[in-house]
């Protein structure tokens, strides 16, 4: 795998958490408060159970990853109208429901260290919680009165529900190639990063050509992000995470460091790889596997591939000047790449 022209290893400095944010905090800072005010003020209602759930939503708040790539994108474009905390709280919007549909195919007690909606409310409540934000996001994006800015969205939420029927069909199976893991999470991760980050393109009226670099730029910070998230499955702290180890492998989902382990592996590897997946809780089996994962260069083969991807980010911005915001986006890869939860 080569990285993009122009842009070596040395690119990425891993510079520290510190140094990164105070790279990105500071053009954002502000805007992130009002989206977190627009969050609250949207799920607010007077219907007692979408009051409940909207305010427990708001309280277990991530790490807004998508609004603040938003924003940064936004700053980029020197954009200066009234629709970019607006946008920022509709992407926030359509992650957290499909996080919260996809607690509910999973059978998820936890979220973010959290009990989850579906185990609290049920599910029959939770589904229908997660249909009101989706709904919720489109009915403020029309306030940008933008029909390319709707059709946008529009499209994202139809890839992020194929990838997640997708995903249902993929469940428990080892067979499964890199492209087809790839693709799903291209639907169901990148195409929201790509789409945050083209959707400040389309506020700003940028060309055609820097609108395009937008888009990849997103979509490589997903396709890095997801493939970080999936390793932190293996090498994270489960407190820290909010989730178990190994708890993508033991739902039936397979990443690509185990993919890469089983196209190389004998048959003793693929019963380990089988045996986590059944066994769900038995810990011994998850660190016979975790150390089988680190020994065979699995696990630094698929960071490998994140860091391919975060280089390729880089390289997008070539066609932007340089300002605070394209440096805070330069860094923003090397903060995901080495993030540890």
């Amino acid at each position: 795998m080569t990285h993009p022209t122009g842009f070596g290893r040395a690119e990425l400095l891993r510079s520290g958490p510190d140094v990164v944010r105070a790279e990105v905090t500071p053009l954002v800072a502000d805007r992130l408060q009002e989206v977190e005010e627009s969050l609250c003020h949207n799920l607010a209602s007077p219907i007692r159970i979408v009051d409940e759930i909207g305010q427990f939503v708001t309280e277990g708040a991530g790490k807004r990853v998508r609004p603040t790539l938003h924003l940064l994108c936004t700053r980029l474009c020197e954009y200066e109208g009234p629709h970019d905390v607006l946008l920022a709280t509709v992407v926030e919007l359509i992650h957290s429901a499909t996080l919260i549909h996809d607690d509910i195919i999973d059978g998820a007690k936890t979220r973010r260290g959290r009990e989850s909606v579906n185990h609290r409310w049920g599910n029959d409540i939770t589904v229908l919680f997660g249909d009101y934000m989706f709904a919720k996001a489109m009915e403020l994006a029309l306030q940008a009165e933008s029909l390319p800015v709707m059709q946008r969205l529009a499209d994202v939420t139809l890839r992020m529900t194929e990838g997640e029927m997708l995903q249902t069909r993929y469940v428990g199976r080892l067979d499964l190639t890199v492209d087809e893991y790839l693709d799903l999470v291209e639907r169901k991760t990148a195409a929201l990063f790509s789409c945050c980050c083209e959707l400040a393109g389309l506020l700003s009226g940028v060309d055609a050509e820097r609108g395009a670099a937008l888009r990849s730029y997103g979509r490589h910070v997903g396709l890095a992000f997801q493939l970080v998230d999936d390793l932190l499955d293996f090498t994270g702290d489960s407190e820290r995470l909010g989730k178990p180890t190994a708890g993508d492998l033991r739902g039936g989902k397979v990443t690509l460091a185990v993919l890469d382990l089983l196209s190389g592996c004998g048959d003793a590897e693929r019963r380990l790889v089988r045996e986590v997946m059944d066994g769900r809780d038995d810990l011994d089996a998850i660190r016979r596997l975790t150390e089988t994962l680190h020994e065979s260069g699995a696990l630094e083969r698929a960071h490998e591939r994140a860091r391919f991807h975060a280089l390729s980010a880089i390289g997008e911005l070539r066609l932007f000047p340089e300002s605070p915001a394209r440096r805070a986006l330069k860094t923003l890869p090397d903060l995901l790449l080495f993030r540890e939860r």
